[in-house]
């Protein structure tokens, strides 16, 4: 994680990417967080770095810390979060998935059966120890990476995958060819900052920004099926709503 020549200290990207895995629910709160030397590992630094971080983070109640148990995660679950849905229609956003597809290339990191993140579990309504299909994708554009995905799908449609196909067709078109009926789609877009995971596959610093996008796809019978996870370069990645007044209709923005 080392680089001379950020001003930021070392301890302090540290501090901000655990933060960041924290309110994105990378860690349970009924699991003790990695170790000080598990971290300092991950992370390429000092355990006094991982020390100062940590610190900073329970000071912050994002985290507690107990001797002899570990580090657990606040729970942070009954939390309100002031959000706006905004509905549209399915199909731009095939469009848009077919628009990248056709600019883009592919390379098929990865395709896997195993434990989900609890959080991914969480979404898609299956128990936190659910065997889960995981198929790591990246992106490029130019020559360059320009995204990371992450997908999760149920085995009775992510076990059709093929290693091969990943790097050449899109991952709405496989899981129709699975049998899939896509009813509908849940997307979700925060800001965050890469791990040493995404950092390794989007060639960036560890604690680079990154706009992440979540959706969450549903059956016919509105059962989430498959859940992704796709990780953009800031630099390299822009997102643009156009609103159109509708004719005839006034406003009132109220007090």
């Amino acid at each position: 994680m080392r680089d001379t020549h950020s001003p930021t200290p070392l301890y302090h990207r540290v501090y901000a990417v655990m933060r960041e895995r924290i309110l994105k629910g990378y860690y349970p709160s009924e699991v003790a967080v990695p170790s000080e030397a598990e971290l300092s590992e991950s992370f390429s630094v000092s355990r006094i770095t991982i020390r100062k971080a940590m610190e900073m983070l329970t000071a912050e109640g994002l985290v507690t810390r107990t001797r002899g148990r570990g580090t657990y995660v606040t729970d942070r679950s009954k939390e309100n979060k002031l959000n706006r849905a905004v509905v549209s229609n399915i199909n731009g956003l095939f469009s848009y998935l077919n628009a990248v597809g056709k600019s883009t290339r592919l390379k098929a990191v990865s395709l896997d059966l195993g434990e989900a993140p609890p959080r991914i579990c969480e979404q898609m309504g299956v128990a936190p120890t659910t065997q889960l299909v995981r198929a790591v994708r990246v992106r490029s554009l130019d020559r360059r990476p320009y995204s990371l995905s992450i997908a999760y799908l149920l085995p009775e449609i992510g076990g059709t995958l093929r290693r091969q196909d990943l790097a050449t067709t899109n991952m709405i078109d496989l899981v129709q060819k699975a049998g899939a009926v896509v009813e509908k789609v849940e997307q979700t877009l925060t800001a965050t900052l890469a791990d040493d995971y995404a950092a390794k596959h989007l060639e960036i610093p560890i604690g680079a920004p990154l706009m992440l996008v979540n959706r969450l796809f549903f059956d016919a019978e509105l059962t989430p099926f498959y859940a992704a996870e796709i990780f953009y370069r800031a630099d390299r990645y822009e997102y643009r709503v156009s609103l159109k007044r509708e004719d005839g209709k006034d406003f009132s923005l109220g007090n």
